[in-house]
């Protein structure tokens, strides 16, 4: 019996098509990475940006319902007696009720609500924490270390404040920053880049204090 002998060939690349593969995979990862890296950064600096517009909304919200000052300032602390003075911007923000104006979490200072008898104590409302490694958040005039929100929602704190990546505002027009804006009606704005050029209007350096 005679049986027909078929050849087969392995499939698979030889190593000259090997190398061009892998030259090609480094070309468009030398292309893709970095793009894929900018929107990483400008998707971290917006989100940073909404969660502290929210905050100051939030404070906004608050000073009106208790008819007192609330103030959102840097540093996490939220110990009595601490303060608005210490660190920066970046290590993280809280919110508390301020109701004799000293720009610290105090005791025994704000109206009897429960009722018995005595000052109750300033509440520290909510607590934001750091922000990632290599980012900043800087704010300029009167926001260097707070808002203090009025209890008609206004604020006498007018300023921008800035989170930038790396110490960069971009890089190639790829923003890697974002800016938040107060103005006196207390009401806060995330900064528009119109030009495109990948720096928000409001501002022109990350450190602005």
């Amino acid at each position: 019996m005679c049986v027909n002998q078929v050849s087969f060939r392995k499939a698979g690349f030889g190593l000259i098509e090997t190398l061009v593969i892998l030259a090609i995979a480094a070309l468009l990862l030398g292309i893709g990475l970095p793009a894929f890296i900018d929107m990483i950064s400008a998707g971290t600096a917006t989100d940073y940006a909404n969660d502290l517009l929210a905050d100051i909304n939030y404070a906004r919200s608050e000073a009106v319902s208790r008819g007192s000052r609330v103030v959102i300032c840097k540093g996490m602390a939220t110990r009595e007696n601490s303060d608005c003075t210490t660190g920066h911007w970046e290590d993280g923000w809280k919110i508390f009720e301020d109701c004799n104006n000293d720009q610290k979490v105090s005791a025994s200072t704000c109206p009897d609500r429960n009722g018995d008898g005595a000052p109750d104590n300033e509440v520290v409302l909510r607590v934001h924490g750091p922000l990632n490694s290599g980012w900043t958040l800087r704010g300029n005039a009167n926001v260097t270390n707070r808002i203090t929100i009025l209890p008609d929602a206004r604020t006498n704190n007018i300023g921008t404040l800035v989170f930038c990546q790396n110490g960069k505002l971009n890089v190639g027009n790829q923003t890697r920053s974002a800016a938040v804006v107060v103005n006196i009606t207390g009401r806060p704005r995330v900064s528009q880049d119109r030009n495109s050029d990948g720096i928000p209007d409001d501002v022109t350096t990350c450190n602005l204090n």
